[in-house]
């Protein structure tokens, strides 16, 4: 990308600004230990930290509208094939503006820019490829504890980028904050939490988790519009579908 030129957001997002002490302190009043929050039960503090921590882990995998998304870059040198994920140039590179590390298993797009022309990578490097002796503008890639290009850049010009998702940061201490929404975090954990305690209501915070999920991917399609038996590639004229079969 060009050093003058920004296409990522602030480093840090505006929501999640909940502390996981807070979110603790929360559950446990929900818990019914509120007079207790300054001094929770034996081994009590751990095990809620547990519940939180899980439920991150599993909402990031499963929640896949997320406020994570960012373009990170590696500046191409001339007989280099492999870039190790930390060394982008927005993160721990030579200009660490922003310290959010790729999550590779959470890639959008992988292209390269070279000359203000963005064209994407094709995935996958076949080995019998490398039986050719090739340099050039790299064509493919694949990650792997690196990111790997073919054929071998010919010349220092250009960067390789990666459109994709930073994984979850520390939430260990108490003064750690989520990654991702925290209203979900806490009922997931509070569910879990009611659940392990033979709470009654158990279900009750976890029918509100999915009914909150499900909000959080309804308002992040947007301006787009689903609509059946409409096809952008037709004249713009919606035919409503008609059944092959009479209804009786």
């Amino acid at each position: 990308m060009s050093a003058t030129v920004s296409y990522n957001c602030a480093c840090d997002d505006s929501s999640n600004r909940r502390t996981l002490k807070s979110l603790r302190d929360e559950m446990l009043r929900r818990l019914g230990f509120g007079a207790q929050v300054d001094n929770p039960p034996p081994g009590m503090a751990d095990l809620l930290n547990s519940f939180l921590q899980e439920a991150q882990e599993l909402l990031y995998r499963r929640y896949h509208v997320l406020r994570t998304e960012r373009l990170f870059s590696w500046d191409f040198v001339a007989g280099t094939r492999l870039y190790d994920l930390p060394d982008n140039e927005e993160g721990q590179g030579v200009t660490p503006e922003c310290t959010k590390k790729l999550d590779p298993r959470n890639v959008t797009w992988v292209g390269i820019v070279r000359d203000g022309q963005w064209c994407p990578l094709q995935p996958g490097i076949p080995p019998e490829l490398y039986s050719q002796d090739q340099t050039g503008w790299p064509s493919r890639y694949e990650i792997r504890q690196c990111i790997e290009v073919w054929p071998v850049p010919d010349e220092t010009n250009g960067s390789l980028v990666v459109k994709g998702h930073f994984g979850l940061e520390a939430f260990a201490a108490d003064t750690d904050k989520a990654t991702i929404d925290e209203r979900l975090i806490f009922l997931l954990a509070l569910a879990n939490a009611k659940a392990h305690y033979s709470r009654a209501d158990a279900g009750n915070a976890m029918q509100e988790m999915e009914m909150y999920l499900y909000g959080l991917v309804g308002g992040a399609h947007q301006t787009r519009r689903y609509i059946p038996g409409s096809d952008a590639r037709a004249d713009m004229v919606y035919v409503r579908p008609k059944p092959t079969v009479p209804f009786p």
